[in-house]
């Protein structure tokens, strides 16, 4: 599935959502468990995927509407957590170099151990541990794509597209 313009259906207003709605309709009943980046998120999509017994945990932008205020505009010192709950879904933030606002309908806010790669033991949220198991190669990818961008103004669309995927 691809956006081509305006006259695309999943274009328009709330088009995100539509789009992860689609891609996932097979799945949807068998506990099955989705990891995105920011800009696809909202709470409204963590809900329709509840409903739908759908597990999902993301990154959240902070400037997105029915965002938790308290959580938003909340300042944590590095290590520090803040977390609400609403319809058995999650939003948290998390103090580590910077604010990671987060969101999940699967995990709690609890805190889990693990090991960094200078061997030292350090905590973050569960929710985040999951999301960079799954989402580190997808993110780093992303980087680098952003370094040598090989796509050249005068390139249509789906040209672009097609050297995105090589």
């Amino acid at each position: 599935m691809v956006y081509t313009g305006a006259l695309d259906d999943s274009g328009g207003k709330g088009h995100t959502k539509k789009v992860v709605l689609n891609l996932l309709k097979d799945y949807f009943g068998s506990g099955h468990s989705v990891y995105m980046d920011n800009f696809y998120n909202s709470y409204e999509l963590a809900n329709d995927l509840t409903k739908r017994e759908t597990y999902c945990t993301r990154t959240l932008s902070k400037k997105r509407k029915n965002n938790p205020e308290e959580v938003v505009v909340k300042k944590l010192k590095k290590g520090e957590t803040v977390a609400r709950y609403a319809n058995n879904t999650m939003i948290g933030k998390w103090k580590d170099k910077r604010d990671v606002l987060y969101i999940s309908n699967e995990y709690q806010n609890d805190m889990v151990e693990y090991v960094d790669k200078r061997n030292r033991t350090k905590e973050k949220p569960v929710p985040i541990f999951h999301y960079n198991k799954h989402m580190d190669g997808v993110d780093r990818q992303d980087q680098l794509n952003s370094y040598y961008p090989c796509e050249r103004k005068c390139i249509r669309w789906y040209k672009k597209l097609g050297i995105h995927f090589f």
